[in-house]
């Protein structure tokens, strides 16, 4: 695709705000919404086409399972006219009646909105539903609609009655699959499906499960090429592997950074994004975090005695090498936390901070899993860990030389051609 170089003033301000569009949501082809992520894609839809089976995505915060569940089925959309997808998000406050009127009603709603009423012609004037009343207006739904109910944030569903008749909802379905062609898709934080279904054995023939795990170095940067692709932005090979490594496998932080240096990029009225954009990126980051970030870093780092090492190593975990769900040991603390002090350090001079880190006093940043002698850790909101090393790397925590060895230690396994 052949592009003409903005020419004044005005043309790089349109290049500025097209760009940072793309990074934010923008409409972009169909296969681009899905980079990165064919294989949940393919699975979730053979779910969908399957009259018996119902989906369960689950996996870390910021791993991308909402955009996923959204906007899935689309890929489709042309073979599958009679979709109605319908989106709700559960809230700690809601009970089972309260979660599934708002389902149907959405449903109802999309319906409606798409052209599509005739369709659906369930009932959603209810005060109270059970799980019969749920499948028998569902039986409603004409056999060529493909009725989907996606309910988002499931794991913040506090009330346990509310799951446990959820499952039984799904398992009625399935029972009676011949009748009914709605699917259900659950959508939630969890390290394994057990965190949000009750039962979930029982349930195992009626469930499709899709874990989400953190996206590798090539699905990263298909996220960035697939965005920069539809713009007269290049990247040098700096900046694309900064980008990506600091990302520690958070779409989410490709996006933004992409976002930020791509836009700082045609501020300077060039079209080659270089590291010292991506430099200004991390700074516009750090800027434009939630009050949320800083005040969750702040408590876990906190002391008043000027020798501590909490800050130390905070970011060393951060820039601890990890298994694909994001979980370290003590051990992968070592390399890291020396390079950062630029002295030896052993596992019994940090324990005290990975006990601290779990603790409420520290806001429990971090997470332990595992038995004594073999415990793993994990930022309890892995968002958090990109945070950490750009603001390490922007204060100065991590000189030139540390940045180089630890976040180009590993070997860039993919690199699209310039």
């Amino acid at each position: 695709m052949g592009f003409k170089a903005p020419e004044s003033d005005r043309d790089w301000m349109a290049l500025e705000w097209e760009v940072g569009s793309l990074f934010s949501g923008a409409p972009v082809a169909e296969e681009d919404m899905f980079a990165g992520r064919a294989t949940e894609v393919r699975r979730m839809l053979e779910g969908v086409l399957d009259r018996s089976k119902h989906v369960v995505l689950f996996g870390e915060r910021g791993v991308g399972k909402t955009s996923i569940a959204n906007v899935f089925w689309k890929r489709y959309n042309k073979t599958l006219q009679t979709v109605i997808a319908a989106r709700v998000q559960a809230d700690p406050s809601d009970t089972f009646s309260s979660l599934w009127i708002k389902s149907f009603e959405e449903l109802r709603a999309v319906s409606i909105q798409t052209g599509r009423s005739d369709l659906v012609p369930i009932e959603t004037n209810y005060e109270q539903v059970t799980p019969d009343i749920i499948r028998r207006e569902l039986q409603k739904c004409r056999p060529n609609a493909i009725p989907i109910i996606i309910i988002d944030e499931f794991d913040k569903l506090k009330d346990k009655a509310a799951r446990e008749l959820t499952a039984h909802v799904i398992k009625s379905l399935y029972d009676n699959a011949d009748t009914v062609n709605t699917t259900v898709i659950l959508v939630g934080v969890a390290e394994d499906i057990r965190e949000l279904i009750e039962d979930h054995k029982s349930l195992k023939r009626a469930l499709t499960e899709v874990k989400m795990e953190r996206m590798k170095t090539p699905e990263l940067n298909e996220v960035l090429d697939k965005r920069l692709r539809l713009t007269p932005l290049k990247i040098v090979p700096d900046a694309r592997w900064t980008i990506v490594t600091l990302s520690r496998g958070m779409p989410y932080y490709v996006q933004m950074l992409g976002k930020y240096s791509s836009m700082h990029t045609t501020q300077s009225h060039k079209l080659k994004i270089d590291v010292a954009n991506v430099e200004a990126a991390m700074d516009r980051l750090i800027e434009d975090s939630g009050q949320s970030f800083q005040d969750d870093y702040k408590e876990a780092v906190y002391s008043n005695q000027s020798d501590n090492l909490f800050k130390e190593v905070l970011l060393g975990c951060a820039l601890a090498q990890t298994d694909e769900s994001g979980f370290f040991t003590p051990t992968n603390v070592i390399e890291p936390l020396n390079s950062i002090l630029h002295e030896r350090k052993r596992h019994a001079h940090f324990d005290r901070h990975l006990r601290e880190f779990i603790s409420q006093k520290r806001g429990q940043i971090l997470i332990r899993r595992g038995d004594e002698r073999q415990y793993r850790f994990r930022f309890s909101d892995p968002m958090m860990q990109p945070y950490i090393i750009i603001k390490g790397i922007r204060s100065g925590m991590i000189d030139d030389e540390t940045r180089k060895k630890l976040l180009y230690r590993e070997q860039l396994s993919f690199f699209p051609n310039e």
